[in-house]
């Protein structure tokens, strides 16, 4: 019985020969990374004075309709573009 330098697949394929395109891996991190800064800037406009909503254009309401969003949803997707 030989000794193998790699797991291998079902198959047979060694896994240290797998890669995932790096374009893939990028791009999956940057949607994750842009996910949380959108729901953690979304949920920061709720801790915001009126006044400071105020300074921002907006009302209480549509900082709370803004927070209630889903972090996936943005206006882009909205319109149709990803």
């Amino acid at each position: 019985m030989s000794q193998m330098s790699s797991i291998e697949t079902i198959s047979g394929r060694p896994i240290s020969r797998l890669r995932i395109p790096g374009g893939f891996t990028k791009t999956a991190f940057s949607y994750l990374k842009d996910w949380f800064v959108r729901r953690r800037t979304r949920l920061e406009l709720l801790e915001l004075s009126d006044a400071a909503l105020e300074d921002l254009g907006l009302t209480r309401e549509a900082a709370l309709a803004e927070a209630m969003r889903p972090f996936w949803d943005t206006e882009s997707r909205r319109k149709g573009r990803y």
